[in-house]
């Protein structure tokens, strides 16, 4: 595990250095920039965990065209720079710290396949969402970090010189020092910004995405329910089975061999039998004790 700038209560999982940067100090930090990664896979597999490992290994490479401070996907976090270096993500770079979301975010003209770009309700998809919440708590901490204010910052503020959070697309549009237009235009930033400022970015409104999510959890409790269903109708014959054969065990043992006859009897009858034997035995020797009495008077 690789702890490189100390971020409060965020646990960075691997650092894997980029290969370009610039010289100087970075301090102090005014802005956050978000960007997508935009690889151009589509939905979701754009932001599947692992996003984060193939472009920080992206950015390690001398032929890459980039570097970021951050890369955040599904399931991890990978640093690529140190804080105090200017990255090379969001032109002019000097004073500003780079998170990149893996993701698909940009307008539809950014991709080779134009419906790859992300909708609202993909971003705020399951398979999605943890990515951009992962990306915003980390934000949240950095503001935090350099006293950054948790705000976001349209292009007008960014010429004014003011501090605070926006995306790649602002900056693009600010200084004209790059193309870029990710997040993109259906990027959540009422919930990004909700997280940053410390909620949980959830909406009492029933999304797409929401839906879908219930949908699927619900198929997933009742294949569940339905694998219990038959387990239980297992179980119930397994022991229907083994009392079938305990009852045969325990049935073989209620017979016994009649000494004379050489049947089968049943043990019950057996015991009643030998009772019968001996109560008769008792009645006969009676009988013959009175007729010995009667000869000897």
């Amino acid at each position: 595990m690789t702890y490189v700038d100390g971020v409060w209560g965020w646990c960075v999982v691997r650092y894997i250095p980029a290969a370009h940067h610039s010289s100087g100090s970075n301090s102090p930090v005014n802005r956050v920039v978000i960007h997508a990664t935009c690889p151009d896979v589509g939905f979701p597999s754009a932001s599947r965990k692992g996003r984060a490992v193939s472009t920080a290994n992206y950015f390690a490479s001398p032929s890459a065209g980039g570097s970021a401070h951050y890369v955040c996907d599904v399931g991890e976090t990978v640093q690529c720079l140190s804080e105090s270096t200017i990255g090379w993500h969001a032109p002019p770079n000097p004073h500003s710290l780079g998170i990149e979301i893996c993701a698909d975010g940009g307008s539809h003209a950014s991709f080779r396949v134009p419906g790859h770009a992300y909708t609202r309700e993909q971003w705020l998809d399951p398979r999605v969402w943890p990515a951009v919440e992962r990306a915003a708590i980390l934000c949240r901490q950095l503001c935090d970090k350099y006293n950054v204010p948790k705000r976001k910052l349209s292009v007008a503020d960014l010429k004014a010189g003011k501090r605070g959070v926006c995306g790649h697309t602002d900056v693009t549009d600010a200084w004209h020092q790059s193309d870029h237009d990710d997040p993109g235009p259906w990027f959540p930033w009422d919930r990004f910004m909700a997280v940053v400022n410390g909620g949980s970015g959830e909406s009492e409104e029933l999304t797409v995405a929401d839906v879908k999510a219930l949908h699927d959890q619900i198929k997933q409790l009742s294949a569940q329910l339905t694998g219990s269903v038959n387990k239980l109708h297992h179980d119930v014959g397994v022991v229907q089975l083994q009392n079938g054969d305990l009852g045969k065990r325990v049935d073989a043992l209620s017979w016994v061999k009649n000494p004379v006859t050489g049947k089968l009897w049943r043990t019950k009858d057996a015991l009643w039998s030998v009772w019968y034997y001996v109560l008769e035995c008792r009645s006969r020797i009676d009988r013959l004790e009175s007729a010995v009495n009667g000869l000897k008077k």
